[in-house]
């Protein structure tokens, strides 16, 4: 702001200042007034648009997807946006590092944007930074509310013979389906398996992967299963060896 700039501003201040209203009992009746409306048309809201308790819960579902509250449904997007096979990276992107460099950018545009001008399309900073904001963070809470909850139908394959179907069964009684999918069946947090026995890893590998993910990909975020016995570990090997390829 320049010296010409700063006088403009005391003088129409000193103007505004003698023309104004004390700030009791106008400014003080006029917040009474619109907070009454607010609190009025909340309660309103609320009468007009009952929420019910809904169904008791039940601890032995299998089959329940815990959504959040619309508020943070832009945060729960950002977790399916940074998808990844580390367990840290979605959560320290998601809770961390992008809403504090929005939280940043919103505290930092009164110091770059300095102008004492009030005409909203005057502040060209100001404006494109509250508008960004606005937008990113509706776009992902739409994304968020609309993101597909993990199926639990299984896929249909084609030439699937009785241990690969074996192996998919299981596959999906594992709950495997809540973090992977195949064919758009399933999660999106880890990897898709469409294409699994492209990559031709082997059956020792995929076996040896089930049992111990962070020593055969390093940063894997998936847990170990340990409880299968020999049979279900060659059932789930084949399936995962032959999709894409053999099975598809």
């Amino acid at each position: 702001m320049n010296r010409a700039e700063k006088d403009a501003y005391k003088k129409d201040y000193a103007a505004a200042k003698a023309d104004g209203k004390s700030f009791f009992p106008y400014a003080i009746y006029k917040d009474h007034i619109v907070g009454t409306f607010v609190i009025a048309l909340v309660i309103g809201l609320a009468i007009w648009q009952r929420v019910g308790i809904g169904e008791p819960v039940n601890p032995a579902t299998t089959d329940f997807v815990p959504r959040p509250e619309w508020y943070f449904f832009f945060l729960f997007e950002l977790l399916r946006v940074f998808k990844n096979q580390s367990p840290f990276l979605p959560l320290i992107m998601a809770t961390f590092i992008v809403p504090n460099i929005m939280l940043v950018l919103l505290i930092a545009t009164p110091f770059v944007d300095r102008s004492p001008e009030r005409r909203i399309w005057k502040r060209p900073i100001a404006l494109s930074t509250a508008v960004i904001v606005t937008a990113f963070m509706a776009l992902l809470t739409y994304k968020g509310a609309t993101a597909p909850e993990p199926s639990s139908e299984l896929p249909v394959l084609a030439g699937l013979d009785a241990p690969a179907q074996a192996g998919l069964e299981l596959m999906y009684a594992s709950g495997c389906q809540n973090c992977h999918n195949i064919k758009g069946f399933g999660g999106a947090i880890g990897p898709s398996l469409t294409n699994e026995g492209s990559k031709g890893r082997g059956k020792e590998w995929q076996i040896g992967h089930l049992k111990d993910p962070q020593k055969f990909t390093s940063g894997s975020g998936m847990v170990p299963f340990t409880s299968f016995t020999p049979e279900e570990y060659e059932n789930l090997a084949t399936l995962l060896e032959g999709l894409g390829t053999k099975y598809k």
